[in-house]
């Protein structure tokens, strides 16, 4: 992280096995991470900026891939689910277009080794997240559904939703962000490409109800600062025993 021009670094860039805490019980998760984002030069702003990726000698087609996937699903995913999120939680017309212009994207690369690969239990802290996952006969996507863990199927052509902390505030509770951890033991490493949703960084937002608001900035910070600073967890992690 230490080579990367943003702020906070932690959140761009590469971080070894054991650089994560997402539960504080299960200490640093045994798994690498690749961070990036909307590469917007220039952009001082938190969670904004370039990221300085790997170059093609060393990691061949890498940046070219994975820029191609954001644009993708940045583009062609992230509107038509986000204006139907938007209208579950009976927004005013136009307020996913007004505050998601742009989003505020987290994306990453996740390996977890076929020796025994975890994410400890959490919820993501943003409106919405996409994961892509490989299609591997071992379910290792876990979701906390009807009092217990429940493997998440890995279906062909298609994406995972995971309901975030912010799309809960903003539902004054009706909807519960997603809790989820990965436990993986099969015999391949696994691979999985999720795309964290936020607002436009600059947003602030108020719930249907007018019971929550929050500046997105502040929230996100926080939570960075709860992962990477104090131990203290992703999301919600210390609601989940």
């Amino acid at each position: 992280h230490s080579a990367q021009n943003v702020y906070p670094t932690t959140a761009r860039g590469y971080s070894p096995l054991y650089g994560e805490v997402l539960h504080p019980e299960a200490g640093p998760d045994p798994k690498e991470i690749f961070d990036l984002g909307i590469e917007n030069e220039g952009d001082r702003r938190p969670f904004a900026g370039c990221t300085r990726l790997p170059d093609d000698a060393l990691a061949p087609g890498f940046a070219q891939s994975l820029l191609a996937l954001q644009a993708t699903v940045v583009n062609e995913v992230v509107p038509k689910l986000g204006m139907a999120l938007a209208d579950l939680l009976e927004m005013e017309q136009g307020w996913f277009q007004r505050h998601f212009n742009p989003p505020t994207v987290l994306q990453r690369v996740i390996r977890y080794p076929s020796t025994g690969g975890t994410a400890g239990k959490h919820t993501d802290n943003g409106f919405f997240t996409l994961l892509l996952q490989e299609e591997l006969p071992t379910r290792s996507l876990q979701v906390w559904f009807g009092g217990r863990w429940v493997p998440a199927p890995s279906l062909p052509d298609s994406l995972v939703v995971n309901l975030g902390d912010m799309l809960q505030g903003l539902s004054d509770d009706r909807f519960k962000s997603t809790p989820h951890q990965v436990v993986h033991t099969g015999p391949a490493e696994r691979i999985s490409l999720p795309f964290f949703i936020y607002p436009d960084i600059d947003a602030r937002l108020t719930s249907r109800q007018g019971k929550q608001t929050f500046n997105v900035a502040d929230v996100m910070l926080r939570n960075f600062d709860s992962i990477w600073e104090t131990g203290d967890g992703a999301g919600r992690a210390r609601e989940l025993q």
